[in-house]
């Protein structure tokens, strides 16, 4: 991100266009506000906290320009490509490193996608984040017989995550885009799982998961409410770890915080968590407003919801899919876009 980010912010200088006013108000005032849980808390806090400022910079300045869009979706596609190679190779030659073997569920034979990113759920983001520019593009008329042979590859790549999370978000695309098929969708997945009753337990509601994901808030529990002060209450303890010396006390002896809404308020406290919440039900009224009811929806749920089953705030491809998000907030239509950033004469 640091490579990309330093060559848009080239390109930016070398075109004489200056970051707007409202980028530079965004940045510095994230940016100061990081800085108050990181000095509290010295030397116990992280410069990982200052992630999502470098993650929302990135995003503001790739959004300006709206041919950014085709080049996401490409490059997503080809990860997304590699992704079910992965999978399909750990079957043949055996396991390699961007596969995950779901010994967690009961089903090691069963390997999941994680292409290059370090997870199932980043790369369920990737998925997702190719499908709100698809749908975007569907909306604008612009869709070619390559785009429509390519969905059905995403699509394959979609269930090779067997990520819940992942395909609950799609279900909530298929509401919105394809209510036939959602509807016969459901009542298929009924009948499978009647048919299939106790494979479909162990691989969407299994109850040990979900009692393990609480069992590993334990250690953000003992150290937020009952170990923390006015001032980590306020700004957090400006690192979303909790400390070892807690975390060996607990059933799975680490600090690591899965769920959104505990990392958010034990790095941040509850001032970041609310201007969290604010952004997040601002965006997603602004692309209401703008009859953008489908993006304002899908923004709403994974950044409120579906965070609450693991979070992405220090991975690249949860601002990869804010970057998705702004571009289409600002374009009115993939034709009308603003000259591009390859035009003969820049």
């Amino acid at each position: 991100m640091l490579g990309v980010l330093g060559l848009l912010l080239f390109h930016q200088f070398f075109l004489n266009k200056p970051l707007s006013k409202s980028v530079i108000f965004l940045i510095i005032g994230l940016t100061s506000y990081l800085l108050v849980p990181y000095l509290l808390n010295l030397p116990d806090s992280s410069l990982i906290i200052f992630f999502p400022a470098l993650g929302l910079l990135f995003a503001s300045i790739t959004s300006q320009e709206e041919e950014f869009l085709d080049i996401i979706y490409w490059a997503l596609f080809l990860h997304i490509v590699a992704g079910i190679i992965f999978v399909f190779s750990s079957y043949i030659i055996g396991h390699n490193p961007h596969v995950h073997p779901m010994y967690d569920k009961g089903l090691p034979f069963l390997h999941a996608a994680k292409g290059f990113t370090t997870t199932v759920q980043s790369f369920g983001t990737i998925l997702i984040s190719w499908f709100l520019i698809y749908y975007w593009k569907k909306e604008n008329r612009v869709l070619n017989k390559i785009d429509r042979f390519v969905y059905w590859i995403v699509i394959l790549g979609l269930i090779l995550t067997f990520n819940r999370n992942t395909l609950f978000v799609f279900y909530i695309i298929l509401f919105f885009k394809h209510k036939r098929i959602f509807l016969a969708t459901v009542l298929l997945a009924v009948l499978f799982y009647l048919y299939y009753f106790e494979f479909i337990n162990k691989l969407i509601f299994n109850v040990s998961t979900l009692n393990s994901r609480a069992d590993l808030l334990q250690a953000f529990k003992i150290s937020f409410f009952e170990n923390s002060s006015w001032k980590e209450y306020l700004f957090g303890h400006g690192n979303n770890i909790v400390d070892e010396v807690i975390a060996r006390s607990t059933k799975y002896r680490t600090g690591y915080i899965e769920n959104g809404t505990s990392v958010l308020l034990y790095t941040y406290g509850f001032i970041g968590y609310i201007a969290y919440l604010v952004a997040v039900f601002t965006m997603s009224a602004i692309l209401f407003i703008r009859n953008k009811v489908f993006y304002s929806a899908m923004f709403f749920y994974i950044f409120i919801i579906a965070q609450q089953f693991t979070h992405e705030y220090y991975a690249t491809t949860l601002y990869l899919m804010i970057t998705i998000f702004m571009i289409i907030l600002n374009t009115h239509s993939i034709n009308a876009t603003k000259s591009s950033i390859f035009s003969s004469t820049q």
